[in-house]
């Protein structure tokens, strides 16, 4: 098959097209052919080195997968050639503790796409039965595509762990990102009022056509004394937070008493200053939000065969251009998702 592997750690230009062996799915894998997959900030990270993470190279990145079946392993029987098929970006072990009480999404062992294991930066990739989900036919591969590592963040924590409610306002920093473009649209579903942020002015168009109520320049406006301002002095209920330290402090002080805090990134940094006493004062909850679960993955594919959800999409690379796509996802000019096809 012809894959993108990286053979050291380093820049875009150590991403390399060409020739890489067939994956051979083991007992309840299936193996998948990559009609589309997208370009996620951590595939950058980890390209680079990431923090505690030791590959065995070459590597293929790629966390989203959506395609067709090629072959079924042994012991699988949910799948046969030709379904298509979109994956959960994550692998757990069902043995250990956190998988007995129903959250494989933080398993203790876990495992995610491109990371872990080899990725959809490929023609071909094997994955786990338990980690695929069949695609209907009224969701495209492209949109599938930006679905499982961006998409199932906001839906797991307005479901599972922020708890969002009809009524209440919801606030992100960089609305039209892959992940807010999506967030945006879901939070109008639930009925909550958006506030967003962008950082140009064809960014923030973007944001006011997902539905957003308030859009500001995270560049040239004083985004916590409008927000203030927008909701008459109270704050927001909840809020994601994928910045960082840069943001922390604003985001924190933009939530109204009871509020809900959910980080899910550290691009500014991995370290920030917290005044504890305003978070017993004030009521208000910092949680943690990593991806998701199978089941939100489920859900949010049915928002978007229902047409409630439109992923969107900046711009579409051949795999061989690979090098190119992540470059544009660092200078972030983009919007929406950057996907490419094997």
């Amino acid at each position: 098959m012809k894959a993108v592997q990286f053979f050291k750690h380093g820049s875009a230009d150590v991403l390399q097209y060409g020739d890489a062996p067939d994956p051979i799915p083991a007992e309840n894998e299936i193996l998948v052919r990559v009609h589309a997959t997208s370009v996620n900030r951590v595939d950058t990270l980890i390209r680079g080195g990431y923090p505690g993470l030791v590959l065995s190279l070459p590597h293929i990145l790629g966390g989203d997968i959506a395609g067709t079946v090629e072959k079924a392993g042994s012991g699988v029987s949910d799948f046969k050639p030709g379904d298509r098929i979109v994956s959960w970006p994550l692998i757990a072990c069902n043995n250990c503790e956190q998988c007995a009480r129903g959250r494989s999404y933080i398993c203790n062992n876990w495992q995610f796409f491109g990371m872990h294991r080899n990725g959809s930066y490929a023609q071909l990739v094997a994955i786990p039965a338990q980690s695929t989900i069949h695609l209907p036919d009224e969701v495209s591969f492209e949109d599938a595509a930006a679905l499982p590592t961006a998409g199932i963040v906001p839906m797991h924590g307005f479901s599972d762990v922020g708890n969002l409610q009809p009524g209440e306002t919801f606030f992100m920093w960089g609305g039209s990102s892959g992940l807010g473009t999506i967030a945006i649209q879901i939070a109008k579903h639930i009925g909550a009022t958006v506030i967003a942020t962008a950082g140009t002015t064809e960014k923030m168009e973007v944001v006011k056509n997902m539905g957003a109520d308030f859009v500001f320049n995270h560049y040239g406006d004083d985004v916590q004394a409008e927000v203030m301002k927008a909701t008459d002095g109270r704050g927001v209920d909840l809020i994601i937070d994928f910045v960082g330290p840069l943001t922390f402090g604003k985001s924190f002080a933009m939530l109204k008493k009871g509020g809900r805090m959910m980080l899910c990134g550290i691009i500014t940094g991995r370290e920030t200053t917290l005044p504890l006493h305003l978070t017993y004062l004030h009521h208000k909850s910092i949680l943690g939000l990593y991806l998701g679960t199978k089941k939100n993955l489920e859900a949010l594919v049915d928002l978007v065969a229902q047409k409630k959800v439109k992923p969107v999409i900046y711009k579409s690379f051949p795999l061989a251009h690979a090098a190119d796509a992540q470059l544009l996802m660092e200078s972030g000019r983009h919007y929406g998702k950057i996907l490419m096809m094997p």
